[in-house]
């Protein structure tokens, strides 16, 4: 439980710099506002300055709230806050998650990029773990769409890079890319592209082969992020008892319900790890 509400924002280091960098920019843009200056040459400093300043709006004004009673996200538009119990219903997509009322007409999407996102997640669990019915959610899926775009790129790019061994003198580069193709390839193929839940088990589906995970052989299952240039990339770590991990990511419908889902499903069939309350 929590004993007060607990706010996620983007920490005040991040405002700070990005205020920094703003300034740098604005002042280059004052500094081309002379006679000689043309339009073309202003307009690419005149954009950096005025996205970078719409991305500080955004990120000042995004923050995500819990509470024992309710859950709020604010970004732009404004502030939504939903009871517990006015939670009717679940969507999402990617990384994200939507919390509907009853009426359709109020949502709660909590930003992704904000820091603790990850424990915002296991409140809404441990708060509504029925929105995340196993016998409903049963099935998580990429689709097939995806996979034979995936494949057809990492092919493309290993052909460009073994047509290039052929005939070209840049066989380094050529190298290079029929590797990246080939790496690309491997991980498609390793990856999970659905995920269906049977009972105690899970069937983890791949493009060629398909393998059985029961419950017991799970030890935990957690919300992990990496973070790259483009943000944090969310994934579903599954640690098995033999020591190895399982990482499951790009599933249908959205990371955050699959997660909550399947931790639901395990904590279920083994009662002693069962899902308790990080707060």
């Amino acid at each position: 439980m929590l004993n007060e509400p607990r706010t996620y924002r983007h920490p005040v280091i991040q405002f700070i710099f990005l205020i920094l960098i703003l300034g740098v920019f604005a002042f280059l843009a004052f500094m081309s506002l002379d006679g000689d200056s043309t339009f073309l040459a202003i307009l690419p400093i005149g954009l950096i300055t005025v996205i970078l300043g719409i991305y500080l709006v955004i990120m000042i004004t995004s923050k995500t709230t819990v509470s024992d009673t309710e859950i709020s996200s604010q970004n732009l538009l404004g502030t939504k806050t939903l009871g517990w119990s006015e939670i009717n219903s679940v969507s999402g997509s990617g990384y994200g998650i939507k919390l509907h009322n009853f009426d359709g007409d109020v949502t709660v999407a909590p930003s992704p990029q904000l820091p603790g996102y990850e424990e915002v997640i296991e409140f809404i669990g441990t708060k509504r773990p029925d929105l995340f019915a196993p016998q409903e959610d049963g099935k998580m899926t990429k689709g097939w769409a995806s996979a034979i775009i995936s494949v057809v790129v990492a092919l493309a790019i290993a052909g460009f890079g073994a047509t290039g061994l052929m005939g070209s003198d840049q066989w380094f580069m050529a190298i290079f890319f029929a590797v990246i193709g080939l790496v690309i390839l491997a991980t498609i193929f390793s990856s999970p592209q659905s995920v269906t839940i049977e009972g105690k088990s899970l069937f983890v589906k791949y493009l060629l082969s398909q393998r059985t995970l029961p419950a017991d052989e799970i030890r935990s299952i957690e919300l992990k992020y990496q973070r790259t240039r483009n943000g944090r990339t969310y994934f579903v770590m599954l640690n098995l008892m033999n020591g190895r991990s399982l990482r499951i990511s790009g599933l249908k419908p959205g990371l955050p319900i699959v997660y909550l889902t399947l931790k639901n499903w395990h904590g279920k069939n083994i009662p002693q790890i069962a899902n308790r309350d990080i707060f």
